[in-house]
């Protein structure tokens, strides 16, 4: 009992004499941002060489840096990045870093990205035992099993169960023998190339923050100790220490943490609680969010932008939000804009990341939708109040992000400087977003990244793209533009299409029309490109 409270007692003296110089920082995807104050940025990596300051170059330094002989923990639900995983090898192999990762194995899609995860770390493993050289690197994987022993599940009207996920990205770093973590960082964006380089993502890294690291501890124990399936040998429990969150400049809430015997914590009450910190007299609400199926969240923002007239509400939603299909049901973006406009609400605003090239033609259904791996996705999941007060992490507005899946989110105060300052590069990115609108006469011009649409102009393009994909010509010439990404030419697109001149200039001029593609002419030769 005596070693609890001095541990507390040390806490509490390390939160009030560290938070002044600590580093708390965010660092944005794509490529650094696309906010200047936030992609001008730089970091310098252990070997020297600047770099741009984006998620994963900070990610990387921060493993790079890693003390000697300490800990790294990690818990993240798609890890495929090969330039971090060599990292957290190389820390392992070189430094004498004892490592734990555990990562979610009940979504199917990340089969293939934990086969060669594991396959990397075992192959380290047996090249070390050759060897006769220490390299502790220890793996757990949390499968359905787990999750439907917890009730995290959902059956179907067909009898098909869902399962929940492991849905968390966050880390913790220590000095070795020290049980109070030194760095941390959480955020919205897998360890993967797509999560750095093409869709808009947030990562938050702080440094020297002891607190902040032992929220994200006790949930990385919850998770390793009751929830993780050993899949290297001879891991190792973790300590579990339950932590008031109360104490930190940053509360962590994560909703695998059960409050009572029946129940477990929950973000959606944090956010409302957030929500309905919005000031009548100019108050603002911003949200930027990858999937939006929360109802009562949905009925709460409209119930405060009837309630606050002079509050400006503004949702910035992912293309995939803008109508329910087979594969995005129940999405709150058109439902919200019906509302606001029975209830003629002038404060109330939605905006869709949209991308024209982010649909095409699916072979197995012989219908054109939405392609995943073409979306360049808008995965933040933030919402920040009066530009004051923001909550962000893993989890989506979704009732499969409360009830089934593993989330958190990070609750920053803006009367704490730092955190002001993490809240002032969100909203710049979220500013740049939604103020990229798209042309009202595009398809003569290249589109650039970001690009936003309003949902009836949405709706409709959507349509006419989806008709245009429904002539095989125009598929067969949409498929060569996708592999000829620097364009091609007239007589190019009529050798490769093998359909004479006469039959293809009406198809292209309908694909430019739903601004698929743009037309340029030099020196009277015309080229065809991808508008965006």
């Amino acid at each position: 009992m005596m070693n609890f409270k001095r541990i507390l007692c040390y806490i509490a003296f390390v939160v009030c004499s560290t938070f002044l110089f600590s580093d708390v920082e965010i660092y944005f995807a794509p490529n650094g941002g696309f906010a200047e104050k936030n992609n001008k940025r730089t970091i310098t990596m252990v070997d020297g060489k600047e770099v741009t300051a984006d998620l994963n170059s900070a990610l990387i330094d921060m493993i790079q840096r890693a003390p000697k002989n300490g800990q790294i923990k990690i818990a993240m639900y798609a890890f495929s990045h090969k330039e971090t995983l060599d990292a957290l090898i190389a820390a392992a192999r070189d430094r004498g870093i004892k490592v734990k990762l555990i990562v979610d194995a009940c979504a199917s899609w990340t089969t293939e990205i934990r086969d060669n995860l594991k396959k990397a770390i075992f192959a380290e493993k047996e090249t070390a035992e050759k060897e006769k050289r220490s390299f502790d690197f220890q793996l757990k994987e949390i499968f359905p099993e787990v999750m439907k022993q917890r009730e995290r599940t959902r059956v179907l009207d067909d009898g098909k169960v869902i399962f929940g996920t492991m849905h968390e990205k966050f880390g913790i770093i220590y000095k070795p023998g020290s049980k109070l973590p030194l760095h941390a960082f959480c955020g919205s964006a897998n360890v993967s190339w797509g999560a750095g380089h093409l869709f808009a993502e947030n990562r938050v890294f702080f440094r020297n923050e002891p607190y902040i690291g032992l929220q994200l501890a006790e949930e990385f124990s919850r998770l390793w100790n009751e929830y993780g399936t050993e899949t290297t040998k001879n891991t190792e429990s973790e300590r579990h220490l339950p932590v008031d969150s109360q104490w930190s400049g940053v509360q962590i809430v994560s909703n695998s943490k059960p409050i009572d015997i029946e129940h477990y914590q929950r973000i959606d009450d944090t956010l409302t609680n957030i929500l309905r910190k919005v000031s009548a007299e100019g108050g603002t609400i911003d949200v930027a969010m990858f999937s939006f199926t929360h109802y009562n969240l949905a009925n709460t923002l409209l119930y405060l932008a009837q309630r606050n007239p002079k509050a400006k509400v503004r949702i910035l939603l992912d293309q995939t939000q803008i109508e329910s299909d087979e594969n995005h049901r129940g999405v709150m973006g058109q439902f919200m804009e019906n509302n606001a406009f029975s209830r003629k609400l002038k404060n109330f605003e939605i905006r869709y990341k949209w991308r024209s090239n982010a649909f095409g033609w699916d072979r197995e259904s012989k219908s054109a939708m939405l392609m995943h791996q073409r979306n360049l996705l808008l995965h933040h999941k933030c919402v920040v109040v009066n530009g004051k007060i923001m909550g962000l992490g893993s989890y989506n507005w979704s009732e499969s992000a409360e009830v089934r899946n593993f989330e958190n989110i990070m609750v920053f105060d803006g009367s704490i400087p730092k955190a002001q300052n993490v809240i002032d590069r969100f909203m710049a990115e979220f500013n740049f977003m939604w103020d990229r609108v798209r042309p009202k006469e595009p398809g003569k011009q290249k589109l650039t990244n970001p690009q936003v649409i309003e949902g009836y102009r949405g709706r409709y393009l959507k349509g006419r793209i989806k008709k245009a994909y429904s002539s095989v010509i125009c598929r067969i010439i949409m498929d060569k533009m996708h592999k000829n990404r620097n364009g091609c030419d007239l007589e190019k697109l009529i050798a490769e299409t093998k359909m004479d001149e006469e039959k293809l200039l009406p198809k292209l001029k309908w694909l430019e029309d739903v601004t698929l593609i743009y037309e340029v002419e030099k020196d009277g030769k015309k080229t065809y490109h991808l508008s965006d």
